[in-house]
């Protein structure tokens, strides 16, 4: 180890060595230059539109993997430009450092960047890739990742609550369905039994959801992005016009009945053409989500349709559901980006659970609630005339079913049961923030 120790001769050693330092640094950046100069002229073209410049720097066989997972051509990046559809109102870079090899070498670095509709600025990482072509340097691969502060931390204490709190979003599934579910569940709402609730935007009663979410700013509501309709003889099809969604609907003209018909029958395209329709509707009524999930998960059956559902999801900001527990969302946890809200656990009661325990499967669930952050998914309607029509010869989830799960959420039990175990009720709205 070097030591300099106090005498009058340290502070010129000092100075001298700063010097170097400094004239080190220079000579490693002027070693630099040229590469550094494609990245700042890269970027630039990019902060501008400029395509014509962009095409100057990239390699042909560029690829851009952005931070939502997407991944473009050279061709489609420039197309994208030309268009329009990819436009910064700001754009800078830092805290660059480079790694040469013989005829390629990579730069890291930092960006600020911050789209036309967008109120605050994107704090990314990015990656690039050159190439030597001749005496030039081209791109040849891109690679952008959203840095999110505290993205290492879990969830609760993300939200800003201590490591060991137990925090729970209880949330209502398949608002508009029926009158009788949107009663039962926006009373829930009303009185504070749930915490938030989705909404099936091509449903018959979604405009009575609506209406309510006008006159209920603060409702944590979100979408049920639906692509089935399950019931016998109560059926819906596409908010898209279905000519421009043929794959969705079977030959009935309705979605099909189950999510394996989805999977097996479903374009991509079409699907992204829908639930941006579902999305555009519901904000047209006056509704501002506060997160996306599926209707009898049908977007997560397969992953090309959960990759639609997350690309859509990023570009309008919201958080959907996942959780850490259950294979079917375990098996998407490695296409989600660092920083992605995901919950730690979600809980429903399935068929093995018998009606004479219902309401102790959810008193239990709530007793042996870990710290972290938990989903309960229910389905709250009265077992009514309309509710056991609409759900005939439909025992699982059915009429009966729902007024199960009414009566154990609402039940003295399990709200002494959050008591007890000091359960916090949080809503998506929070998880939303972290956006």
């Amino acid at each position: 180890m070097f030591v300099i120790r106090n005498s009058p001769s340290a502070a010129p050693m000092v100075a001298t060595l700063i010097t170097l330092v400094i004239l080190s640094a220079a000579a490693v950046a002027d070693a630099h230059a040229d590469l550094l100069q494609v990245s700042t002229a890269f970027h630039e073209a990019l902060r501008v539109a400029n395509a014509a410049s962009l095409a100057l720097v990239l390699d042909d066989r560029f690829t851009w993997t952005r931070a939502d997972g997407m991944v473009q051509t050279k061709s489609e990046v420039l197309e994208h430009i030309r268009s329009g559809d990819l436009h910064y109102v700001e754009l800078r870079t830092d805290q660059e450092t480079v790694n040469e090899y013989a005829k390629a070498a990579v730069i890291l670095g930092r960006s600020s960047l911050r789209y036309t509709d967008e109120p605050k600025p994107l704090e990314l990482s990015y990656t690039l890739t050159l190439v030597k072509a001749g005496r030039h340097w081209k791109i040849a691969a891109y690679h952008t990742a959203i840095i999110t502060p505290g993205a290492g931390q879990a969830l609760q204490v993300r939200l800003g609550y201590p490591h060991d709190a137990k925090l729970l979003i209880l949330n209502a599934d398949d608002l508009a369905l029926s009158h009788s579910e949107d009663v039962a569940s926006l009373s829930a709402l009303d009185q504070k039994l749930i915490s938030s609730a989705t909404v099936m935007v091509p449903c018959p009663w979604f405009t009575e959801v609506a209406a309510y979410a006008k006159t209920h700013p603060d409702a944590d509501l979100g979408l049920h992005l639906t692509l089935t309709a399950e019931w016998q003889t109560f059926r819906w099809g596409p908010v898209a016009p279905r000519a421009l969604v043929p794959s969705l609907t079977g030959a009935d003209g309705y979605f099909y009945a189950d999510t394996g018909e989805v999977a097996k029958h479903a374009k991509l395209d079409e699907v992204e053409i829908e639930i941006r329709a579902q999305i555009e509707r519901a904000k047209a009524m006056g509704l501002a989500p506060s997160h996306l999930d599926s209707h009898m998960h049908a977007l997560y059956a397969t992953p090309e349709l959960f990759g639609v559902f997350l690309k859509v999801a990023r570009e309008y900001r919201l958080p959907i559901r996942m959780a850490r527990n259950e294979p079917l969302f375990q098996s998407k946890l490695v296409m989600m980006a660092p920083g992605d809200p995901i919950t730690d656990a979600i809980f429903s009661p399935g068929a093995d659970v018998p009606a004479s325990g219902w309401k102790d499967y959810y008193v239990n669930l709530i007793k042996n609630l870990q710290p972290g952050v938990t989903e309960v998914f229910v389905h709250l309607a009265h077992d009514d005339d309309e509710t056991q029509a609409v759900m005939v010869n439909h025992a699982d989830w059915g009429a009966a079913w729902r007024q199960r799960d009414l009566e154990a959420v609402s039940s003295p039990e399990f709200r002494k049961a959050l008591e007890d175990n000091h359960v916090i009720l949080i809503g998506w709205h929070e998880i939303k923030k972290l956006l």
